[in-house]
């Protein structure tokens, strides 16, 4: 299920999806390649603490402050989730 569209630059979504499925690689060091529609937990095995390091590494990365206050776990299941809820819940850093 994904999130409801908010104001998500389509472009910049992708950017980050990209760059979410190369850092879950590196950072679970799978041979296989991550896809948005995975789900972070139930198949990644994606801990809270991993999560953190994603958004810390996003957030060096593209350049941005993302704004965990507004994060709702509960609706954020999928790789593109997250991705989509970075691309409408960031300021430039």
């Amino acid at each position: 299920m994904a999130l409801p569209e908010t104001s998500v630059d389509a472009g910049f979504q992708q950017q980050v999806a990209q760059a979410l499925a190369e850092l879950l690689v590196l950072l679970l060091e799978r041979d296989e390649p991550v896809t948005e529609d995975m789900r972070l937990m139930d198949e990644l095995m994606v801990s809270s603490l991993l999560g953190l390091e994603l958004l810390l590494r996003l957030e060096e990365q593209f350049d941005i402050q993302i704004d965990v206050e507004q994060m709702d776990q509960d609706q954020i299941h999928t790789v593109g989730d997250l991705a989509t809820f970075v691309a409408g819940n960031h300021r430039p850093g």
